[in-house]
């Protein structure tokens, strides 16, 4: 089942700013929705790494696991260099539940299950790689970047099409995201 969608109602923080955050909204629609332990985000960034965090360190009342992996140092650096070292990982920084990984392999990392995976990485070739590996893991992926125009650089459309159920948001003027799953009907979201 495919559903496209083009708005998204969220609290004011999670709008999206720029092209940077337009996942913004269905990232919001995506952790409200679904009944989850963790939160994978492969890839870091300033349009959903400090909101996430927020969300999963402060305001998230379950206590759920928030994890983020970074192959670009200066990225994983900038956002991580408040935490405090990671005693029980290289190459990692932790703030209360969010750990946040330096790791040059996103093939190599597994999921927990009953988890959710954001896919915003670089180089942008191996996200339809990630979304493959992790298609029968997550129960739901969300992937940025997946308009038409995009399709040359990041190759995404068959293995988002492999899905059994994907919701396309596509707001105005911006790059979309998609969420797709095999075990929840994201078509049913509004």
């Amino acid at each position: 089942m495919k559903k496209v969608i083009t708005h998204i109602d969220c609290p004011k923080e999670w709008e999206s700013e720029n092209d940077w955050d337009s996942h913004r909204p269905l990232l919001w629609l995506s952790i409200n929705s679904v009944p989850h332990d963790a939160f994978f985000e492969f890839g870091v960034g300033i349009g959903s790494t400090p909101l996430l965090k927020k969300w999963y360190t402060e305001i998230n009342p379950l206590g759920k696991e928030f994890y983020s992996f970074e192959s670009n140092k200066v990225w994983f650096y900038r956002l991580g260099e408040r935490y405090r070292k990671n005693p029980n990982r290289e190459n990692s920084f932790l703030h209360k539940n969010h750990c946040i990984t330096y790791s040059e392999n996103y093939l190599d990392l597994e999921l927990f299950d009953n988890s959710l995976l954001f896919v915003d990485l670089a180089p942008g070739e191996l996200r339809k790689e990630a979304v493959e590996k992790h298609k029968n893991k997550a129960k739901v992926i969300l992937v940025h970047d997946t308009e038409p125009g995009a399709e040359y650089v990041y190759g995404m459309n068959e293995v988002l099409s492999s899905f059994k159920y994907r919701l396309d948001y596509q707001p105005e003027g911006k790059p979309h995201t998609t969420a797709v799953s095999n075990y929840i009907d994201v078509t049913s979201w509004d």
